[in-house]
């Protein structure tokens, strides 16, 4: 561990400043993090401005491993506060280069299908209630969420912000495996397409997890939104106005 000047206030940590980190920011359109002091800045941001947040990242062979629904956005917080030249990448960014994520699994969403049972409902009704004030409403469910625009508060709830992105998305509620081929402008399946290789994978939760997985599939259906483990990756994208 390198030598950290930390804040501590009322047994509070307020702030973390190293100066000796001098990250590398990547030079490529989409990339995993592969620099050390980069990752030791994302590690050093969460303990320092999400303490509630169990901060699964890893430094192995490399890179950062791991990922779940709150690391993703905490981690596109981040970015946004001290490299906002970048972005965590969205499912239509990974959808350019999908051989990249072979045997990875890549957290870019939340599924919103209703308010009917108890998996991860407080999360749902917290979301919702945003988007009513919106002019939304149950009718509009299914509703998909871009992680990338989204912020945590103290109770690990998300915030929309101006950046946020959100959409009906009918596919959210096909049947669970139905295959396709062709996607929407927001990397979303289009169409059932039998005959090819992709699914999707689905569930009737209130609030679920979406991610690429395999290099092709699509896991709109999982309910654990703190789950992590060392196929999990973080991409990052530029730029964050595209």
């Amino acid at each position: 561990m390198k030598n950290i000047n930390i804040t501590i206030k009322k047994g509070r940590i307020i702030g973390i400043e190293n100066p000796n980190l001098n990250p590398v920011l990547p030079d490529s359109n989409l990339s995993y993090v592969h620099d050390e002091d980069l990752y030791q800045q994302i590690h050093d941001y969460i303990r320092c401005e999400h303490p509630n947040l169990k901060n699964s990242f890893i430094w192995a062979d490399g890179v950062m491993k791991h990922s779940n629904s709150y690391l993703a956005v905490a981690t596109d917080m981040f970015l946004k506060k001290y490299h906002p030249d970048f972005r965590i990448a969205r499912q239509i960014d990974l959808e350019q280069n999908l051989s990249m994520f072979k045997d990875k699994y890549i957290d870019s969403g939340l599924a919103l299908r209703n308010l009917n049972n108890n998996t991860n409902k407080s999360q749902a009704e917290y979301l919702f209630n945003q988007l009513k004030k919106k002019g939304l409403s149950e009718k509009d469910f299914p509703i998909w969420f871009n992680l990338r625009g989204l912020e945590l508060n103290n109770d690990l709830n998300f915030n929309l912000t101006d950046e946020s992105f959100y959409k009906t998305t009918e596919c959210l509620n096909w049947a669970n495996e139905t295959k396709f081929s062709k996607i929407n402008d927001y990397g979303f399946p289009k169409e059932i397409d039998n005959n090819s290789n992709r699914k999707i994978w689905t569930n009737n939760n209130p609030l679920s997890r979406c991610y690429l997985y395999g290099g092709s599939y699509l896991n709109s259906g999982g309910s654990g939104l703190s789950d992590s483990s060392d196929d999990g990756r973080v991409v990052l994208a530029k730029v964050r106005s595209t």
